[in-house]
């Protein structure tokens, strides 16, 4: 399986035919997923339907829909984004450095895979418009697959060190072997990395582990000090305000970016690799706000 760059916008499809698309992963019965391109294909008249396909592993149903003639692409989730890897004929160097596999496209008869979580992430904290962002190091919350993708959308936008916070120090060393390019410190706990960033507090901090694994009360206060432009990317999606997002809120300075815009963003990017064309943002927001209002989980 070669190893390759980002796939070319574009892919193969005919003029007259519908390309399928669809989400492979688990326990995805609520994915937002089909919203974002199903609202940016009638959008932009391109020709594409998107679905949910559920199954436990990466199975023969799997590798059918991407044997498919009609197949356009997919995004890829837990428990799939490893396992996937073995039915592609290329993965792109995002996807190979990160480890996992969230976007299948398809070009001239070839399967590719990609990463554009890591895209997503860096999109969220580009549009804080920070200046001065290699100035202070980025923080990581956690060593699993979006930790990892944080530390490359860190590492792509130049900042010199990394702060890797995560309970298992064996995991994060793991992880920041991956990066070599990149200068990395670790601690085992919040309040060790806060201690120890008092003279040079962090401008980004990107949470990758689940919400519930964080109260309040044991976020350090001093990991959210006051400044004029600092940005937190909370990749949790449950609860609504996660406890690092009341943390932040309580110092001014802090812009926050949830899990639902990291996921806005990385479609973006998955919309333009499988049709070429630049993703109508404007009315994808509007539909992914539509569907929330109907899953009250936003008010009116």
């Amino acid at each position: 399986m070669a190893v390759l760059g980002s796939p070319p916008g574009g892919q193969d499809r005919s003029p007259t035919s519908t390309r399928k698309f669809y989400i492979f992963g688990y326990n995805i019965s609520h994915s937002l997923s089909p919203t974002i391109h199903n609202a940016g294909f009638q959008h932009t008249g391109f020709a594409g339907h998107y679905a949910i396909h559920e199954t436990p592993e990466v199975d023969s149903s799997v590798a059918a829909l991407l044997a498919a003639p009609d197949f356009g692409g997919a995004s890829v989730t837990f428990p799939h984004k490893l396992q996937v890897a073995g039915l592609l004929d290329s993965v792109s160097t995002a996807a190979q450095k990160i480890g996992a596999i969230n976007t299948i496209s398809k070009k001239d008869g070839k399967l590719l895979g990609d990463n554009t979580d890591w895209s997503g992430i860096k999109a969220c904290i580009e549009s804080a418009r920070i200046s001065g962002l290699s100035d202070a190091p980025g923080i990581v919350l956690g060593a699993g697959g979006a930790a990892r993708a944080a530390c490359y959308a860190l590492v792509q936008l130049g900042i010199p060190k990394i702060v890797v916070i995560n309970r298992t120090r064996a995991n994060a060393e793991a992880m920041i072997s991956r990066f070599p390019e990149a200068s990395f410190d670790i601690y085992e706990t919040l309040d060790r990395a806060a201690e120890a960033m008092k003279a040079a507090p962090s401008r980004v901090v990107i949470g990758c582990i689940p919400a519930d694994d964080l109260t309040e009360d044991k976020i350090p206060a001093t990991l959210f000090g006051d400044a004029k432009s600092r940005v937190l990317v909370e990749m949790a999606y449950k609860p609504l305000v996660t406890a690092m997002e009341k943390a932040a809120a309580k110092h001014s300075g802090w812009q926050i970016f949830k899990g639902v815009d990291v996921l806005r963003e990385q479609g973006y990017s998955q919309f333009s690799i499988w049709t070429g064309k630049e993703a109508p943002k404007e009315a994808i927001s509007k539909a992914i706000d539509e569907e929330l209002k109907k899953r009250a989980l936003i008010k009116e």
